[in-house]
């Protein structure tokens, strides 16, 4: 599933506490209860493709791109000095003229997914 309300999200999620566990796992704060986290694993691929899993209900129920997955990656762009903007066509996302991603949480090549796509810049 695809989020439609897309920028209202990312906004939320830039509020959002995140914090590296290790190479691909990463600790956001829960929106619902600010004393519980939720667990986002995050695997790049060399031809754009980020895969990206959390434990919320959302991303659970097929959700992609939910506010911890948005956190998480954020933090780790902003370690690079990027800021991310995340997009709900691959159209809107060119338009954009910077760096695009497209993430996921399908691991199957053979199997629908929709998608958000991401674009990179400098921050």
């Amino acid at each position: 599933m695809k989020p439609t309300n897309i920028k209202q999200l990312q906004a939320q999620s830039r509020r959002m506490q995140a914090r590296r566990v290790d190479r691909h796992t990463l600790a956001v704060q829960s929106t619902s209860n600010p004393m519980a986290n939720h667990i986002v694993t995050v695997e790049f691929h060399e031809d754009g493709t980020v895969h990206a899993r959390c434990t919320c209900p959302w991303a659970i129920n097929r959700g992609v791109a939910c506010t911890h997955v948005m956190a998480a990656l954020e933090y780790l762009a902003a370690m690079k000095n990027r800021t991310l903007s995340f997009w709900t066509s691959e159209e809107e996302a060119r338009r954009q003229k910077h760096r695009v991603f497209y993430l996921t949480h399908n691991d199957h090549d053979d199997e629908q997914d929709e998608g958000v796509w991401i674009t990179s810049r400098v921050g």
